[in-house]
């Protein structure tokens, strides 16, 4: 399947989801129940599953992970520089912040998983396990609202981190992998079958986000295109430069270099509400996710045939 096909076969997914909403076939408590299940139960088991089912040693594991450790580092460093070149306000640190992180979750797995199989997919999961980190434990400090100190997570909201349902399935499926244990037969089929609903959902799940933006408000805040640009444009051509010299098979990078081309991270409106941030920053940052994830559908399968030619 080329990277177009799984382009569009998720946009229409993705525009079912806007569908159903709009037409009020769910309401707030379906989607807000159907995010915990895909997020505590559907995908875990595709987490899990894509390191325990792997069958090969892979003895590239510290490479991958010096690998994205680098490559969120660098992606940091180049928001850093977008927020000082747009002015330091709240449109900058949107920007900052979804130059180095993207919609990975619902996005970047069913790609990777579309186009390179298990074993793209195991790498992927690799490779977003410290980027994860960084995800969860970098808004207080990236998206702070101006004037206020930024926030400094407690041990306690440190710990949840590695608690979260995603990265125990991480933890739980790498141990599975190195001992070369599996669940029982019937187990295993359950935890697939499981796992398969998560990119389907995943997409409904954004559709059923994008739902509420009218094409008034996006006309509106159509300064959010910084947000947009940089996450499209910039972001896949610092990590096509990292990629090009890092000493990793082909075969590995290309399924890895994926990350920078998935659109702004969903959760960049939630963020920004729990902060206390503006409403205008808010509504720039809703107005970022619905146009990445719409722009991602010409722009992903642009950049996967990118990595297919020069990695």
């Amino acid at each position: 399947m080329t990277a177009l096909q799984v382009a569009l076969e998720f946009a229409v997914i993705v525009f079912l989801g806007i569908f159903i909403v709009r037409i009020r076939l769910v309401g707030p408590d379906f989607r807000s129940a159907l995010a915990k299940f895909v997020t505590n139960v559907a995908l875990p088991c595709m987490i899990a599953r894509s390191l325990y089912a792997q069958t090969d040693r892979f003895a590239g594991v510290g490479k991958v992970m010096l690998l994205a450790v680098l490559a969120v580092l660098l992606l940091l460093a180049g928001g850093q520089v977008i927020y000082l070149l747009a002015g330091k306000g709240d449109l900058a640190k949107s920007a900052r912040f979804s130059l180095a992180f993207g919609n990975f979750t619902f996005m970047g797995f069913p790609v990777v998983e579309s186009l390179y199989g298990a074993d793209g997919l195991f790498v992927f999961t690799l490779f977003t396990l410290p980027i994860r980190l960084f995800f969860y434990s970098t808004p207080g400090f990236l998206l702070q609202p101006t004037g206020e100190k930024a926030k400094k997570p407690g041990w306690k909201e440190i710990g949840k981190l590695f608690l979260s349902p995603p990265i125990v399935a991480v933890f739980v499926g790498l141990v599975l992998y190195a001992l070369r244990l599996r669940p029982p037969l019937f187990l295993d089929k359950a935890v697939q079958a499981l796992g398969s609903t998560a990119s389907v959902l995943g997409m409904l799940l954004v559709g059923m986000g994008m739902a509420g933006m009218s094409l008034r408000t996006l006309w509106q805040r159509r300064r959010s295109l910084l947000i947009v640009l940089t996450k499209a444009v910039v972001c896949p051509l610092i990590l096509l430069g990292l990629f090009l010299i890092f000493p990793l098979e082909s075969e590995i990078k290309r399924p890895l270099f994926l990350y920078g081309a998935v659109p702004v991270p969903s959760l960049l409106t939630a963020f920004s509400y729990n902060l206390g941030r503006s409403e205008e920053a808010c509504q720039d940052a809703s107005a970022a996710v619905l146009l990445s994830t719409l722009l991602s559908v010409a722009t992903l399968p642009v950049w996967a045939m990118v990595g297919e030619r020069l990695l």
